[in-house]
């Protein structure tokens, strides 16, 4: 069966589960709401803000594990025996938050839990769908669909640092866990389909044209290199590095924004504003980076989004309060919202569909490891220095390093349909 005209192309349904999923995944209430909850913390448990700093490694350690092995798995069984699982688990884990004690390892122990349980909310289970729904405007699908992952991080911060202050920090716990029993488990159940072969439909909702004496279609899944080929390119090695530097930076400055601003003098209140334009960026840059990508080339596009970040950073490292960080946070947002559909993209475009879960997961690995570094050698340098500034020109040029490195890929490669 064709995608019949006047019909929305399924295929943009699916987009939409990704765009729920991801404003619900696991970074929302590990990643973007942990600077609202280190002050409520410190006050009742009087942890130190390095402390609290090593959960955030806690987190990327289970990524970095949980990563490839659910790139692993949902090439072998599909996504939605992982995902469904996953979603039901993270958020009983989210839930518990309520129950923590002043035992700081509890602590750990649940922004372990978060990501791990909940692995199947990664990036790479909606991102796996999509490749198969979209060829043509793959970017753009990419870019709508984790755009979710920035309406989170806009939604957040904000909405916790309110209901925090309203109800406490348990109680927002709460709220967040009911949010992805309501929303991002009913559409994983009721509407994501995986594949368009198994509707009668083709990618991007072309029409099947039926030729007598023509060999049968290749299965665009089977097309593209297995993870032991993908590693022995020059390719796999740029990316991988490129993106291990930009997740040291990238998440050191999630992680402590909120927290950096206040201790300038910025109100709390206006600290999580910018850290929500911060969130709304990264959905323009999800999205603004996706349109770019199927136009022009994907690794130009990327690198100059990093250099965008590296310009935000240095902003920040000036100790400015003005209103020139709410730039910095747009341009560092833009950047990161570009980030993990460019990972996607680029990895489909240099490997194929064959082992593409296996290969995204191990880059997506390679940034969580940069990013399980990056938050807590930001606040042990606070805890010494008493302020930022160093860490922040540091990592500013990291990320220049790792521009430079994506900037060097050479054209996509003619994939081999299997023999």
């Amino acid at each position: 069966m064709n995608n019949r005209p006047g019909r929305i192309f399924y295929g943009w349904w699916n987009v939409a589960t990704g765009f729920v999923g991801m404003g619900l995944s696991y970074a929302m209430f590990t990643v973007f709401a942990f600077g609202t909850f280190v002050k409520p913390l410190q006050e009742e448990f009087g942890w130190t803000r390095g402390e609290l700093s090593f959960a955030y490694t806690m987190t990327n350690i289970a990524v970095v594990i949980a990563s490839p092995c659910l790139g692993i798995l949902i090439d072998r069984f599909g996504v939605r025996r992982i995902l469904i699982p996953s979603l039901i688990l993270m958020g009983m884990t989210v839930a518990s938050m309520t129950l923590l004690t002043a035992n700081i390892w509890h602590y750990y122990a649940l922004y372990f839990l978060i990501p791990f349980l909940g692995a199947g909310t990664l990036p790479q289970s909606y991102s796996r769908v999509l490749i198969a729904w979209f060829n043509r405007r793959r970017g753009l699908a990419l870019g709508f669909s984790l755009a979710g992952f920035g309406v989170g991080a806009a939604l957040v911060p904000t909405v916790a640092q309110m209901t925090i202050e309203a109800y406490g920090w348990r109680i927002t716990y709460i709220g967040f866990a009911f949010a992805v029993f309501a929303l991002a488990l009913p559409m994983a159940l009721f509407v994501l389909r995986e594949k368009p072969e198994t509707m009668g439909l083709l990618p991007d909702g072309d029409e099947a044209h039926t030729e007598t004496g023509k060999k049968k279609p290749v299965d665009p899944a089977s097309v593209g290199l297995s993870g032991r080929e993908a590693a022995l390119t020059r390719s796999y090695w740029l990316i991988l590095s490129s993106f291990l530097l930009v997740g040291i930076g990238l998440t050191g400055i999630l992680a402590h924004l909120v927290p950096m601003l206040i201790d300038r003098g910025v109100a709390p209140q206006t600290a999580a504003y910018c850290m929500s334009t911060l969130g709304l960026c990264i959905i323009f840059g999800r999205i603004f980076a996706g349109y770019l990508m199927d136009y022009f080339f994907a690794p130009y596009v990327t690198s100059l989004f990093l250099i965008g970040m590296v310009s935000g950073i240095i902003i920040l490292a000036t100790g400015t309060t003005s209103a020139v960080i709410f730039v910095a946070a747009a341009l560092v947002g833009m950047a990161s919202g570009s980030e993990i559909s460019e990972i996607a993209y680029i990895c489909s475009r240099y490997f194929g569909q064959k082992a593409f879960g296996l290969i995204y997961g191990i880059m997506f690995a390679a940034f969580q490891l940069g990013a399980a570094f990056g938050a807590p050698l930001m606040g042990f340098y606070y805890d010494q220095a008493g302020d930022y500034i160093g860490a922040l020109w540091f990592i500013a040029s990291i990320v220049f390093i790792g521009a430079i490195l994506i900037a060097a890929l050479k054209p996509y490669p003619e994939l081999q349909h299997p023999a």
